[in-house]
Order: C-alpha cells, then structure tokens, then sequence
C-alpha cells in the first residue's frame, strides 16, 4: 500500500508526532548526521515496535514531499551549473558508477539475499535517501527493507566516514549558513512548485508532489529566477514528517526482522562501496585529484554532510558539490520515469 491507512487516530497521531520530534532533537544536539530525519527515523521506529499506531495522514506525507521538493531544488544554482562542464570524464564515470552500484547491489539483494526485484532495485539506488523512500512508498516493494537497507548504508557513509576523516584531519564540519528566499521569491517558488507537484500527480509520475516540486524549484534557481530556500524551520519540519513516515512502516514488525535484514544490508553496502571506491580511485589517478577528494565526491551519502565534510578539509568544494549534485540529480530526474517505463514494460510483458 503506497501511503498509510486513513483515518488516523488523533491521540496516537499527536504521540507520533511528539515522538519525533522529541527523537529530531536529541539526534541534533548529539550532532548526529542528517539528525531531523534520522532521529525522527529511529524514535518513531522504536515507538512502532512499542505498539504505538504511528502511521500518517496522506495529506501531511504529500506535505513533507512537497517541502522536500522545493528545499532539494534550491541546490541547483546557477554557479553549480557552469561548474558541472568543467569535469566531463569524472561526471560521465560517476554516471556510468551509479548504475554499475545500482545493478550490483541490486543483483546481490535479489539472487543471494532472494528479495523481490522492486524492493532490491529501491534498496540498491546509491544515494538520495529521502527521495528514494518518498517514491518507494508509493510502490509495492517492501518499505522496511529499503529503509533498512537505505538507512545502514547512509549511517556508515554520514557518520563514520566522516567522523573518521575529520578524526585524523582535527576539527568538525562546518555547513554554511541556508539563505531564504525574499519573500516575493519565495511565494513563487511555492506556487510553481505546488502546481507543478499536483500537474506531476495527476500525470501518474511516481512520488509526483516530490518529483514535480523538486523540478520546478530546479528550474527558477537555475535559471537564477529564485535565490534562497524555504525558511529553515519548514525545511526541518518536512524532514521529521518523513523521518516519522519511515519508521511508521515498522508498525507490526518485530525485532527477528531487523536481525535478519541485517546481513543482506551489510553485504550490499560492501558491494556498493567496492564499486564506488573503484571508480573513485580512477578518476583521483586520471585527472590527478587527491584520492580522498574523489571518494568524498564519489560517496553515496547526503549532500549537506559531504560538502560540510569538504570544507572541513579543505578540499575543492565546487568538485564535490557538482558531482555530489549531478548524482542526486540524476537519480531523482530518472527515477519516476525509469519506473514508469519499468511498469510499462512489465504491462506488455
């Protein structure tokens, strides 16, 4: 079932909601990585095997993918888009290593691990995490698994890949500060986002609301016709709606089903990383750029915390964020109507 069952409870509603944001906020003064919805995530999952009815309305899921949208598209800047023509080989070799992981990882998860193709494909995708929970939900493949298997990937690549470069390194991240769109920029971007969203869903495009937001806010901040995002409290808001809309899908679910995911997740993530840090090994020998620049460039993990992470270090910031971008890019452009295409041609099969 694509979206929880309505109606939903109020009491258990306002439990969920208090749950995650109660986890959001400790995540983020333990400054852990991606905390608004990893903590919302865990909390919420925690409450579902605690028996709460965690599940949510439809109306506040399309919300949150409405907001993450708009806030993933304001990455698209008109600076990062003439930076992107700079490094063709590395960008087509990254191009060429996000099927290579997708395939490789997606074929382990269905012919050693036995999972059905839909949930391992999901599972496989490097990268994007919120946007490739936001369009798994809305098909049949198990939600649980992808989540999992997503989240286990994201936790070694967000928490300990950094926390062991800076480690050696010395000195934390540092995020630059989010610039909000003026006020009149602002109503655009919601409006266009909003009608493109809904035109997306009534189009049938996967994850539409998210798809078609995410588009239209590409497009007005690479056309420099917006500058800044959403304010940061809705930003933080869309984030713990979907953290909680993840770990809603562990209602029923008991603990053997974590210690059995477990495996097949690891074993993924080690074929994901193997092929990642291949190719990120030849580009760093061809185009001589320092082979931890390219792994950081290269690594399927989320955007904010890989740029924070290279300029902590002082690596070529316009590098990383071009290739960390044109990954997410790519996926959430292809995504919907590669699965369009996908069920199109199951159909006629």
């Amino acid at each position: 079932m694509p979206f929880p069952i309505n109606p939903v409870p109020w009491l258990s509603l306002v439990a969920t909601l208090l749950v995650a944001t109660a986890g959001a906020s400790l995540a983020t003064l333990l400054a852990i990585p991606a905390s608004w919805l990893s903590g919302a995530m865990v909390a919420v999952t925690a409450a579902s095997f605690g028996r709460l009815d965690t599940r949510l309305p439809v109306p506040l899921v399309e919300f949150s993918f409405l907001l993450i949208g708009i806030a993933l598209g304001a990455g698209l800047t008109p600076e990062l888009l003439s930076s992107i023509g700079a490094w063709p080989f590395s960008l087509a070799i990254l191009l060429l290593t996000v099927i290579a992981v997708t395939a490789g990882a997606g074929t382990f998860l269905f012919r050693v691990s036995g999972w059905d193709r839909e949930t391992a494909f999901f599972a496989a995708v490097p990268g994007a995490l919120s946007y490739v929970i936001a369009v798994a939900s809305t098909t049949g493949a198990d939600i649980r698994k992808v989540a999992v298997s997503q989240s286990i990937r994201i936790f070694l690549l967000i928490a300990v890949l950094p926390a062991v470069i800076v480690a050696i390194e010395g000195g934390p991240p540092a995020g630059e500060p989010v610039q909000v769109a003026a006020w009149d920029e602002l109503a655009l971007l919601v409006v266009a986002s909003t009608v493109v969203g809904f035109a997306f869903r009534y189009l049938r495009v996967p994850a539409g609301l998210l798809t078609g937001s995410f588009a239209a806010s590409s497009f007005l901040h690479g056309a420099a016709l917006v500058e800044g995002t959403l304010p940061e409290p809705l930003v933080i808001v869309a984030f713990v709606l979907l953290g909680a809309l993840v770990g809603s899908r562990f209602v029923g679910t008991g603990p053997g089903f974590l210690v059995n995911i477990l495996a097949p997740s690891f074993g993924a993530f080690l074929v994901s990383t193997l092929i990642a840090g291949a190719a990120a090994l030849l580009v760093a020998m061809v185009i001589g750029i320092p082979f931890d620049q390219a792994i950081v460039a290269f690594a399927p993990g989320g955007l904010d915390a890989m740029m924070s992470l290279a300029l902590a270090l002082h690596m070529d910031t316009a590098f990383v964020a071009a290739h960390q971008f044109a990954r997410f890019a790519g996926i959430a452009f292809g995504l919907p109507f590669f699965l369009r295409w996908a069920r199109s041609r199951n159909r006629d099969a």
